[in-house]
C-alpha cells in the first residue's frame, strides 16, 4: 500500500450524506421487494403497504410522500460536490504544486477519510463507502485505472466517484443500481481510454458512452 498520511474525520456535509445513503439503500432494498419505485420525504421512505420483508427497517413508513427515492442520488451528488469544494480544494490545490495526489472516501458511517498517495497516483485497498474523488496534477478526466476502480467502487455500493484538480470536477454517478450491463459499458469505455491518443479521440469516448445507471458528466466535454 502506497500511502503515507491520512486524515480522518466527519463534518456537516459527511454526516448528511451518511444519512441520504441510508435512506437510499432502504429505498433500493424495498423498490426490489415490492417491485415499484418507493417515495421519500428525504427523512423516511414511504410505501403504500409495509410488507413483511420490510418489517424490520425502521426507515420505511406506509404512506405516500411528494419525491421518487430516485432523487436521492441527485441529492447526494449535489452534497458530495459541497463537500469537494469545501473540504478537497486545498489537497487538489497542492497535487498541482507538488503532483502527489489524494484519495477521498466518505464512509457509511458519516465519516471522511483522506490519504496521501506518490506522485501521480495513489494505490491502496478500497474501503465500502458512500463517495470518493482523487486529485489529479492535470486535466480532470479518469484514466483507464481510474475506470477500473470506478468499477470496483459500483460493485461495493458507491453513488458517486469522481477525480478533480483546481479548476474542475469530473464524475461517474450511479442513477440506480450497478447492473451487468452498466459494467459492460464502462469496460468498454475503459479499453477506448486506454487506446485513446489525442484528447480528441477521448473527447469522443467519453461523449458516446452510454449506460442505463451510471452517468458521466465533466465541464471539459460539456
Amino acid at each position: 500500500m502506497s500511502v503515507k498520511k491520512q486524515v480522518i474525520s466527519k463534518n456537516e456535509i459527511s454526516l448528511k450524506l451518511s444519512k441520504l445513503y441510508d435512506l437510499l439503500t432502504t429505498a433500493e432494498d424495498a423498490h426490489e421487494i415490492l417491485g415499484y419505485p418507493p417515495t421519500t420525504d428525504f427523512n423516511f421512505i414511504y410505501v403504500k403497504h409495509k410488507s413483511e420483508g420490510l418489517d424490520d427497517y425502521e426507515l420505511v413508513k406506509e404512506g405516500e410522500a411528494p419525491h421518487d427515492y430516485r432523487e436521492l442520488y441527485e441529492k447526494i451528488k449535489e452534497l458530495y460536490m459541497e463537500f469537494l469544494v469545501k473540504v478537497m480544494a486545498p489537497y487538489a490545490e497542492e497535487t498541482m504544486k507538488t503532483q502527489i495526489e489524494y484519495i477521498n472516501f466518505i464512509l457509511e458511517s458519516g465519516e471522511y477519510v483522506i490519504f496521501e498517495g506518490d506522485i501521480d497516483k495513489v494505490t491502496m485497498p478500497m474501503p465500502v463507502g458512500i463517495a470518493s474523488v482523487h486529485t489529479h496534477p492535470g486535466i480532470c478526466v479518469f484514466s483507464a485505472a481510474d475506470i477500473d476502480t470506478a468499477d470496483s467502487l459500483f460493485i461495493k455500493g458507491y453513488v458517486i466517484i469522481a477525480v478533480m484538480n483546481n479548476e474542475c470536477i469530473s464524475y461517474f454517478l450511479r442513477i440506480g443500481p450497478y447492473t451487468p450491463e452498466d459494467q459492460q459499458e464502462l469496460k468498454k469505455l475503459q479499453k477506448k481510454v486506454k487506446k485513446a491518443k489525442t484528447f480528441e479521440e477521448l473527447k469522443e469516448d467519453y461523449m458516446a458512452f452510454n449506460s442505463e445507471n451510471i452517468v458521466f458528466r465533466s465541464p471539459l466535454f460539456s
